[in-house]
């Protein structure tokens, strides 16, 4: 399972080679099953007519952004829907999906090693 989750950001990283500034046009909100509420930024870009209104694929309470920031992404050419933030600080679903991957082994080891 980490290794497929390696290769999709391996592959999002060799893909998105294409350097744009967007402005964040929406903030979709959505509320969690828990209660807390989970963000979801819709970018335009700004001085590229070529690609459009470009939404990010998936909600996170990790992430928020207001209505009028302008961030640096770097997408697909071939699919502006695939992108990373140009700032690695922004790209959340990163360590997301490696916490996913490694704390289960991190728990099987540390109760195996515990007994």
């Amino acid at each position: 399972m980490c290794f497929f989750k390696y290769r999709k950001w391996h592959r999002r990283r060799k893909n998105c080679t294409k350097e744009i500034q967007v402005k964040v046009v929406d903030v979709k909100e959505k509320k969690a099953a828990r209660g807390g509420m989970f963000y979801k930024p819709v970018f335009e870009p700004v001085g590229s007519p070529e690609y459009p209104v470009i939404d990010s694929a998936f909600y996170s309470n990790m992430v928020s952004f207001e209505i009028g920031d302008k961030v640096e992404l770097l997408i697909n050419p071939d699919n502006a829907k695939e992108f990373l933030y140009k700032e690695n600080s922004l790209n959340k679903g990163i360590l997301a999906d490696i916490l996913c991957c490694c704390l289960p082994m991190i728990c099987v080891i540390g109760y195996l090693l515990m007994r």
